[in-house]
């Protein structure tokens, strides 16, 4: 019975508390995802066992947004934020709904690409106003930002100067 109503109602548990569960989608659950399904706007980033499918935000507006008023996002899903020039970018949890690890990647278009930093969970805030939520800034610059659900650089034992695999259209 329990195993029913697990099957039933498990798929409303968060990261969080299933990191262990990592699997990779079908593509019927790629078809359905939260993410935009714009060929164009999506890619796959791999480092060491990570292996997630991200929207890229490449614009201004995309980039502001983010993934703020967003319920969830898929265990095996993120979104790369891809700049022009490499710098410092600061992150926050404006209107995030759910925690999650912030990763800061150096690197150009065509060479390899390294991590030069890492937030781990950076948690929600509610009730704080733009000037009290928390800047999340890197030790170092970066031209690309990878966010994914909390507790996967732990579960994937990601650290500085790992290799970070991806190609954009």
């Amino acid at each position: 019975m329990l195993v029913v109503a697990l099957l039933i109602f498990g798929r409303g548990f968060t990261t969080g508390t299933f990191v262990e569960q990592r699997q990779e989608a079908t593509p019927s659950q790629q078809a359905s995802s939260n993410l935009t399904q714009d060929n164009n706007n999506r890619s796959r980033v791999s480092i060491k066992t990570l292996s997630v499918f991200v929207e890229i935000a490449r614009t201004s507006d995309s980039q502001k947004k983010g993934l703020s008023g967003r319920d969830q996002l898929a265990i095996n899903e993120g979104l790369l934020f891809v700049f022009d020039t490499p710098a410092k970018y600061a992150f926050w949890m404006k209107d995030m709904k759910f925690p999650i690890d912030i990763i800061w990647i150096d690197g150009s278009p065509a060479g390899e690409k390294k991590i030069v930093d890492i937030a781990e969970n950076a948690t929600v805030e509610p009730g704080k106003n733009d000037e009290e939520l928390k800047r999340y800034t890197p030790r170092a610059d970066a031209l690309y930002v990878l966010e994914i659900n909390a507790g996967l650089v732990k579960h994937n034992n990601l650290q500085i100067g790992d290799v970070v695999n991806f190609e954009l259209q």
